[in-house]
């Protein structure tokens, strides 16, 4: 069972790699970012809205390493996200999926005096559809984020769009 795993593995890497023949060294994308949060603690999820930029360094065809920075904003309260890590995208001539594991901190703040950092992590994927050579855009990026603020884990859904502008040649 792992040996026809890795072989159906490495089939999809190779046929992943052959679908596109140029592809760019980095990919900085920007755009709007709604986030649904779960703050735990028996209080009431809520509604934020903000932005979301990332800058993706094209190692390969297929693998990239990722920064992902966002902010959102809800009532008397803020989150700004620092993620960091792997995306997989599956390259073709006018549509790019993919998925991407991330980790790194959360901080928050309220009004009420509340200010803190805690580790946090994204699980998630979306869909750039190919504009011109140098920009496409970004359909949907949805993820789920966990933070963990207080003692209890917030099961969160972040869903962005916006656009992905293209730099360099490999």
């Amino acid at each position: 069972m792992k040996k026809a795993f890795w072989v159906t593995l490495i089939a999809l890497s190779c046929a992943v790699a052959g679908t596109a023949q140029d592809f760019s060294k980095v990919d900085v994308f920007g755009g709007y970012s709604y986030l649904r949060s779960d703050p735990g603690l028996g209080l009431a999820s809520g509604d934020g809205h903000g932005w979301e930029a990332s800058a993706a360094y094209n190692v390969n065809k297929w693998f990239s390493l990722k920064a992902d920075v966002d902010g959102h904003y809800c009532c008397d309260q803020t989150m700004h996200n620092f993620l960091f890590g792997p995306q997989i995208s599956f390259r073709g001539e006018k549509v790019t999926p993919f998925v991407h594991g991330l980790v790194g901190g959360s901080h928050g703040t309220s009004t009420g005096g509340f200010s803190t950092t805690v580790m946090a992590f994204a699980l998630g994927g979306g869909l750039d559809i190919k504009w011109t050579d140098r920009v496409s855009l970004r359909l949907a990026q949805v993820d789920y984020l966990g933070t963990r603020y207080g003692d209890a884990t917030q099961n969160n859904l972040r869903v962005s769009a916006g656009i992905v502008i293209h730099f360099g040649r490999k």
